[in-house]
Protein backbone atom coordinates (compact mmCIF):
# COMPACT_ATOMS: atom_id res chain seq x y z
CA UNK A 1 0.00 0.00 0.00
CA UNK A 2 1.36 3.43 -0.91
CA UNK A 3 1.95 5.97 1.85
CA UNK A 4 -1.07 8.20 2.43
CA UNK A 5 -0.36 11.91 2.88
CA UNK A 6 -3.04 13.58 5.04
CA UNK A 7 -2.44 17.03 3.53
CA UNK A 8 -1.50 18.20 0.02
CA UNK A 9 2.12 18.97 0.91
CA UNK A 10 4.98 16.70 1.84
CA UNK A 11 5.50 16.38 5.60
CA UNK A 12 8.53 17.89 7.30
CA UNK A 13 9.62 15.62 10.14
CA UNK A 14 11.01 16.78 13.45
CA UNK A 15 12.21 14.83 16.44
CA UNK A 16 10.40 14.77 19.76
CA UNK A 17 11.47 12.45 22.58
CA UNK A 18 13.20 10.22 20.05
CA UNK A 19 10.17 9.95 17.78
CA UNK A 20 9.56 11.34 14.30
CA UNK A 21 6.63 13.76 14.19
CA UNK A 22 5.11 14.80 10.87
CA UNK A 23 4.46 18.50 10.37
CA UNK A 24 2.94 20.29 7.40
CA UNK A 25 3.28 23.96 6.51
CA UNK A 26 2.30 26.43 3.83
CA UNK A 27 1.33 30.06 3.33
CA UNK A 28 2.54 33.34 4.82
CA UNK A 29 1.22 35.74 7.42
CA UNK A 30 0.23 35.41 11.09
CA UNK A 31 1.12 32.02 12.55
CA UNK A 32 -1.64 29.43 12.85
CA UNK A 33 -1.35 25.86 14.19
CA UNK A 34 -3.99 23.22 13.35
CA UNK A 35 -4.36 20.27 15.73
CA UNK A 36 -6.54 17.31 14.77
CA UNK A 37 -8.89 15.55 17.16
CA UNK A 38 -8.39 12.18 18.87
CA UNK A 39 -10.22 9.12 17.57
CA UNK A 40 -9.47 5.79 15.92
CA UNK A 41 -9.08 7.36 12.45
CA UNK A 42 -7.61 10.76 13.32
CA UNK A 43 -4.87 12.60 11.46
CA UNK A 44 -4.13 16.01 10.01
CA UNK A 45 -6.44 15.00 7.15
CA UNK A 46 -9.42 16.34 9.08
CA UNK A 47 -7.78 19.80 8.97
CA UNK A 48 -7.47 19.84 5.16
CA UNK A 49 -10.17 22.53 4.83
CA UNK A 50 -8.48 25.10 7.09
CA UNK A 51 -5.01 24.13 5.85
CA UNK A 52 -5.80 24.76 2.20
CA UNK A 53 -8.33 27.53 2.75
CA UNK A 54 -6.39 29.70 5.20
CA UNK A 55 -2.89 29.52 3.73
CA UNK A 56 -3.62 32.62 1.68
CA UNK A 57 -3.98 34.62 4.92
CA UNK A 58 -1.80 32.78 7.45
CA UNK A 59 1.43 30.87 7.83
CA UNK A 60 -0.40 27.62 8.50
CA UNK A 61 1.15 24.60 10.17
CA UNK A 62 -0.44 21.30 11.11
CA UNK A 63 0.91 18.14 12.66
CA UNK A 64 0.09 14.49 13.10
CA UNK A 65 0.13 13.80 16.81
CA UNK A 66 2.27 10.92 18.03
CA UNK A 67 0.46 7.68 17.18
CA UNK A 68 -1.39 9.16 14.21
CA UNK A 69 -0.98 10.00 10.53
CA UNK A 70 2.61 10.05 9.25
CA UNK A 71 4.09 10.38 12.76
CA UNK A 72 5.62 7.43 14.59
CA UNK A 73 3.19 5.04 16.26
CA UNK A 74 5.13 3.40 19.09
CA UNK A 75 3.63 0.68 21.26
CA UNK A 76 3.26 2.52 24.56
CA UNK A 77 0.70 4.03 26.89
CA UNK A 78 -0.26 7.53 25.76
CA UNK A 79 -1.32 10.12 28.34
CA UNK A 80 -2.84 13.59 28.04
CA UNK A 81 0.38 15.24 29.17
CA UNK A 82 2.26 13.64 26.27
CA UNK A 83 0.10 15.51 23.79
CA UNK A 84 0.10 18.71 25.83
CA UNK A 85 3.89 18.73 25.79
CA UNK A 86 4.06 17.75 22.10
CA UNK A 87 1.76 20.62 21.11
CA UNK A 88 3.79 22.93 23.34
CA UNK A 89 7.00 21.78 21.62
CA UNK A 90 5.47 22.45 18.20
CA UNK A 91 4.51 25.96 19.31
CA UNK A 92 8.02 26.58 20.63
CA UNK A 93 9.33 25.70 17.18
CA UNK A 94 6.83 28.08 15.58
CA UNK A 95 7.50 30.91 18.03
CA UNK A 96 5.45 33.07 20.40
CA UNK A 97 2.14 34.55 19.37
CA UNK A 98 0.70 31.61 17.42
CA UNK A 99 -3.06 31.12 17.13
CA UNK A 100 -4.26 27.54 17.62
CA UNK A 101 -7.20 25.71 16.06
CA UNK A 102 -7.93 22.39 17.76
CA UNK A 103 -10.83 19.96 17.87
CA UNK A 104 -12.58 17.83 20.47
CA UNK A 105 -10.19 16.32 23.05
CA UNK A 106 -7.21 18.03 21.44
CA UNK A 107 -8.96 21.32 22.16
CA UNK A 108 -8.64 20.45 25.85
CA UNK A 109 -4.92 19.79 25.34
CA UNK A 110 -4.60 23.18 23.62
CA UNK A 111 -6.23 24.92 26.58
CA UNK A 112 -3.69 23.31 28.91
CA UNK A 113 -0.89 24.50 26.62
CA UNK A 114 -2.26 28.05 26.58
CA UNK A 115 -2.32 28.16 30.38
CA UNK A 116 1.09 26.54 30.80
CA UNK A 117 2.87 28.60 28.11
CA UNK A 118 0.69 31.70 27.62
CA UNK A 119 3.21 33.63 25.52
CA UNK A 120 3.13 30.91 22.86
CA UNK A 121 -0.62 31.14 22.24
CA UNK A 122 -2.22 34.41 21.16
CA UNK A 123 -5.74 33.02 20.58
CA UNK A 124 -7.68 29.76 20.56
CA UNK A 125 -10.32 28.42 18.17
CA UNK A 126 -11.83 25.31 19.77
CA UNK A 127 -14.08 23.01 17.75
CA UNK A 128 -16.65 21.10 19.84
CA UNK A 129 -14.22 20.94 22.79
CA UNK A 130 -14.33 18.43 25.62
CA UNK A 131 -12.78 18.55 29.07
CA UNK A 132 -15.60 19.90 31.25
CA UNK A 133 -18.72 17.77 30.75
CA UNK A 134 -17.01 14.98 28.80
CA UNK A 135 -13.68 13.15 28.91
CA UNK A 136 -12.80 15.07 32.06
CA UNK A 137 -12.57 12.28 34.65
CA UNK A 138 -8.91 11.50 35.40
CA UNK A 139 -7.97 7.91 34.58
CA UNK A 140 -8.16 5.58 37.55
CA UNK A 141 -7.78 1.85 38.24
CA UNK A 142 -10.78 0.82 36.08
CA UNK A 143 -9.30 2.67 33.10
CA UNK A 144 -5.93 1.00 33.53
CA UNK A 145 -7.61 -2.39 33.93
CA UNK A 146 -9.49 -1.88 30.65
CA UNK A 147 -6.28 -0.74 28.96
CA UNK A 148 -4.39 -3.87 30.08
CA UNK A 149 -7.27 -6.08 28.93
CA UNK A 150 -7.19 -4.57 25.43
CA UNK A 151 -3.43 -4.39 24.99
CA UNK A 152 -3.16 -7.80 23.37
CA UNK A 153 -4.92 -9.68 20.60
CA UNK A 154 -8.39 -8.77 21.89
CA UNK A 155 -7.75 -5.07 21.41
CA UNK A 156 -6.09 -5.60 18.05
CA UNK A 157 -9.04 -7.60 16.77
CA UNK A 158 -11.51 -5.03 18.05
CA UNK A 159 -9.59 -2.18 16.41
CA UNK A 160 -9.45 -3.97 13.07
CA UNK A 161 -13.18 -4.74 13.24
CA UNK A 162 -14.08 -1.11 14.00
CA UNK A 163 -11.80 0.39 11.35
CA UNK A 164 -12.92 -1.51 8.28
CA UNK A 165 -14.30 0.71 5.53
CA UNK A 166 -17.81 -0.07 6.76
CA UNK A 167 -16.87 0.63 10.37
CA UNK A 168 -15.16 3.87 9.43
CA UNK A 169 -18.19 5.01 7.45
CA UNK A 170 -20.46 4.16 10.39
CA UNK A 171 -18.32 6.35 12.71
CA UNK A 172 -18.30 9.24 10.24
CA UNK A 173 -22.07 9.06 9.71
CA UNK A 174 -22.97 8.75 13.39
CA UNK A 175 -20.49 11.14 14.99
CA UNK A 176 -18.34 13.19 12.64
CA UNK A 177 -20.66 14.54 9.92
CA UNK A 178 -24.28 15.69 9.89
CA UNK A 179 -24.89 15.38 6.14
CA UNK A 180 -24.42 12.03 4.34
CA UNK A 181 -23.22 13.81 1.20
CA UNK A 182 -20.25 15.13 3.18
CA UNK A 183 -18.77 11.63 3.25
CA UNK A 184 -17.33 11.49 -0.25
CA UNK A 185 -15.11 8.61 -1.43
CA UNK A 186 -12.08 10.86 -0.87
CA UNK A 187 -13.23 11.61 2.69
CA UNK A 188 -13.80 7.95 3.51
CA UNK A 189 -10.39 7.04 2.09
CA UNK A 190 -8.69 9.74 4.15
CA UNK A 191 -10.02 8.37 7.42
CA UNK A 192 -9.77 4.69 6.52
CA UNK A 193 -6.20 4.73 5.18
CA UNK A 194 -4.77 6.35 8.30
CA UNK A 195 -5.90 3.30 10.31
CA UNK A 196 -3.93 0.83 8.18
CA UNK A 197 -0.26 1.35 9.18
CA UNK A 198 1.36 -0.83 11.83
CA UNK A 199 0.86 0.54 15.31
CA UNK A 200 -2.34 2.42 14.43
CA UNK A 201 -4.23 0.93 17.37
CA UNK A 202 -2.00 2.04 20.24
CA UNK A 203 -3.06 5.68 20.64
CA UNK A 204 -6.78 5.04 20.02
CA UNK A 205 -6.65 2.28 22.65
CA UNK A 206 -5.57 4.85 25.22
CA UNK A 207 -8.36 7.16 24.11
CA UNK A 208 -11.19 4.61 24.38
CA UNK A 209 -10.01 3.39 27.79
CA UNK A 210 -9.90 6.93 29.20
CA UNK A 211 -6.16 7.33 29.64
CA UNK A 212 -6.25 10.54 27.58
CA UNK A 213 -9.02 12.22 29.57
CA UNK A 214 -8.20 15.83 30.37
CA UNK A 215 -10.08 18.07 32.81
CA UNK A 216 -9.88 21.76 31.87
CA UNK A 217 -12.68 23.21 34.03
CA UNK A 218 -10.24 25.30 36.08
CA UNK A 219 -7.82 25.95 33.20
CA UNK A 220 -10.50 27.35 30.91
CA UNK A 221 -11.40 29.92 33.54
CA UNK A 222 -7.73 31.00 33.75
CA UNK A 223 -7.29 31.70 30.05
CA UNK A 224 -6.34 35.28 29.25
CA UNK A 225 -6.25 34.81 25.47
CA UNK A 226 -9.27 35.41 23.23
CA UNK A 227 -11.22 32.17 22.78
CA UNK A 228 -13.72 31.20 20.10
CA UNK A 229 -15.84 28.08 20.40
CA UNK A 230 -17.08 26.74 17.05
CA UNK A 231 -19.83 24.17 17.44
CA UNK A 232 -21.76 22.00 15.02
CA UNK A 233 -25.45 22.43 15.72
CA UNK A 234 -26.13 18.78 14.93
CA UNK A 235 -23.27 17.38 17.01
CA UNK A 236 -24.45 14.39 19.04
CA UNK A 237 -21.32 13.18 20.85
CA UNK A 238 -20.59 16.72 22.06
CA UNK A 239 -23.98 18.46 21.72
CA UNK A 240 -24.25 22.23 21.46
CA UNK A 241 -25.71 22.78 24.98
CA UNK A 242 -22.32 21.71 26.38
CA UNK A 243 -20.99 25.07 25.20
CA UNK A 244 -22.81 26.68 28.13
CA UNK A 245 -20.36 25.19 30.63
CA UNK A 246 -17.46 26.81 28.75
CA UNK A 247 -19.12 30.19 28.35
CA UNK A 248 -20.01 30.28 32.04
CA UNK A 249 -16.37 29.87 33.04
CA UNK A 250 -14.72 32.53 30.91
CA UNK A 251 -16.15 35.90 29.86
CA UNK A 252 -13.58 36.10 27.03
CA UNK A 253 -15.06 33.10 25.27
CA UNK A 254 -17.30 33.57 22.25
CA UNK A 255 -19.50 31.01 20.52
CA UNK A 256 -20.32 30.46 16.86
CA UNK A 257 -22.59 27.56 15.93
CA UNK A 258 -22.72 26.26 12.37
CA UNK A 259 -25.87 24.73 10.94
CA UNK A 260 -25.92 21.33 9.27
CA UNK A 261 -22.64 20.22 10.82
CA UNK A 262 -21.58 17.80 13.52
CA UNK A 263 -18.16 17.44 15.19
CA UNK A 264 -15.97 18.11 12.15
CA UNK A 265 -17.32 21.58 11.40
CA UNK A 266 -14.07 22.59 9.69
CA UNK A 267 -14.31 19.75 7.16
CA UNK A 268 -18.07 19.71 6.62
CA UNK A 269 -18.39 23.48 6.03
CA UNK A 270 -14.80 24.59 5.36
CA UNK A 271 -15.63 27.88 3.64
CA UNK A 272 -17.91 28.99 6.47
CA UNK A 273 -15.46 27.81 9.10
CA UNK A 274 -12.53 29.59 7.45
CA UNK A 275 -14.53 32.83 7.23
CA UNK A 276 -15.27 32.58 10.97
CA UNK A 277 -11.58 32.06 11.75
CA UNK A 278 -10.51 35.00 9.58
CA UNK A 279 -13.06 37.30 11.22
CA UNK A 280 -11.86 36.25 14.65
CA UNK A 281 -8.10 36.34 14.12
CA UNK A 282 -7.51 39.11 11.55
Amino acid sequence: MSVFNPLPVEPIFFSWRGHHIAGYRDGAGPKLLLVHSINAAASAFEMRGPFTGLRDSFHVQALDLLGYGRSDRPARSYMANDYIELIGHMLQLMGAGTAVVAGSLSAAFAVKVAVRWPSLVRALVLICPTGIAQLAQPPGPPNWAAYRLLQGSLGEGLFRALTTRAGTRFFLERQAYAQPESITPETLDGFYLTTRPAGARYAPLCFVTGLLNCNIAADFAELTQPVLLVWGREATTTPLPQADAFLARNARAQLKSVADTSMLVQDERPAEFNAIVRDFLL
